[in-house]
């Protein structure tokens, strides 16, 4: 073969293994941060869109510790009640100034009438974080309910 068709056959093999190189894979960083999902998920929420909602506080979970107590209270209402509570219990342990998941997690094994000695110690634990009165009326009340609900169930 001569020295022209060699190089057009080299070229020609250049250009064929070229197009079977190794394709390069691009990431794209998601553009919404974690709080920004947890807001498209509460919105969707209050239009009815469960669904989407959920899909978003669960976006959302790694970088935004409301997003756990978002997704609790989706599922609480959504009678999911085994998904609420280790939510809630994720919650608890996300945002340990918070009294609201404690009261809300109390609030769901009252509903459920089980383990009313830690629904209570969580009620007790809400109502000592809660700095807002009405947040602390809230927690009162469902203090109070556990503690009526543990007499009842001793038959006292």
């Amino acid at each position: 073969m001569n020295t022209p068709a060699r190089i057009a056959c080299l070229v020609t093999l250049a250009v064929l293994l070229s197009a079977c190189a190794v394709p390069r894979i691009i990431v794209h960083e998601d553009p919404l941060t974690p709080a920004d999902r947890l807001r498209l998920g509460l919105a969707y929420e209050q239009e009815g869109k469960d669904d989407l909602a959920e899909q978003e506080y669960r976006r959302a979970l790694s970088g935004e510790p409301l997003a756990h107590l978002a997704l609790a209270n989706l599922l609480f209402r959504q009678e999911r009640f085994g998904e609420a509570e280790k939510s809630y219990d994720r919650a608890v342990r996300a945002l340990p100034d918070d009294p609201e998941p404690r009261n809300n997690l109390a609030w769901l094994l009252l509903t459920q009438s089980r383990d009313l000695g830690k629904a209570e110690r969580l009620a007790e634990e809400a109502v000592a974080l809660a700095q807002d009165p009405a947040i602390k009326a809230a927690c009162e009340n469902t203090l109070a309910s556990v503690r009526a609900a543990r007499a009842a169930k001793s038959g006292g």
